[in-house]
């Protein structure tokens, strides 16, 4: 079971604030693929529309890593595909819908696009033949990856979340309107999403992003999915620090 988790997400928004901030960064990787290690990359159908996503490793245990806000599996993953331990494991990092290389269709955030993402998430992994998955989910993917543990709880094995949010408040609304406008991101935040984006789509989407996040904010109690937490049945581990070991250990 899961602990109701703040609506703060204070290292999702500290991270989200250091965007504006030019002495501090969110550590975005380069793709896999510089750092040597076997990676295979495709496309599969899945819901209407066509995922991508990375694969490395030949382990029993399957492991899918879901990215944040404006992300994808080449800019938010590139550590964890080089690192996790690949006789243990199999590594999925996948791009949803509208993000990375997911495209088109063009990202949108309707109500319920997080429950969208956890089911192209699940639906992802079922179509590349794994019977049953854990989840590293970090900002937006971490609250991917607790609806889906919630609402797939048969299909999921253990699951690992940082930087999530369960539900909104005013002061989170205010800190998401401060990053609507991406020029005034420091650069090394925003080059690898302009690189992988183009700045257009870049900062269309993140304003999109804005609307689509404070939209929780008129629900009851600012909800995204605080009322599914009771259902969630596996192992969990809320991190917010240094995560690759600790990751590692806490799947075997």
């Amino acid at each position: 079971m899961v602990a109701v988790l703040g609506g703060r997400g204070v290292l999702r928004l500290r991270l989200l604030l250091s965007a504006l901030k030019p002495g501090i960064h969110v550590p975005r990787a380069g793709p896999a693929a510089a750092f040597g290690t076997s990676v295979t990359s495709a496309k599969v159908a899945v819901n209407g529309v066509q995922l991508h996503y990375q694969q490395t490793g030949e382990g029993d245990h399957a492991v899918l890593l879901l990215p944040g806000m404006l992300g994808s599996g080449e800019t938010d993953f590139g550590p964890q595909l080089k690192n996790l331990n690949k006789k243990l494991f199999t590594v999925v990092a996948w791009d949803p819908r509208g993000y990375g290389h997911s495209r088109p269709p063009d990202r949108d955030f309707p109500a319920d696009f997080f429950e969208r993402d956890a089911k192209d998430a699940v639906d992802l992994m079922k179509a590349l033949k794994f019977k049953k998955v854990s989840l590293l989910g970090w900002s937006d993917g971490g609250i991917t990856a607790l609806i889906a543990a919630a609402k797939y709880p048969s299909y999921i094995h253990k699951m690992v979340i940082w930087g999530a949010n369960a539900y909104v408040t005013d002061e989170d609304s205010m800190i998401y309107e401060g990053i609507r406008d991406v020029s005034k991101w420091s650069e090394r935040t925003r080059k690898p999403l302009e690189a992988l984006y183009g700045y257009d789509y870049f900062a269309r989407t993140c304003e999109k992003w804005v609307d689509g996040i404070r939209q929780f904010k008129h629900l009851p109690d600012g909800n995204i999915c605080r009322h599914l937490l009771p259902r969630v049945q596996c192992p969990a581990l809320i991190v917010h620090d240094e995560f690759n070991k600790l990751a590692e250990d806490f799947l075997q």
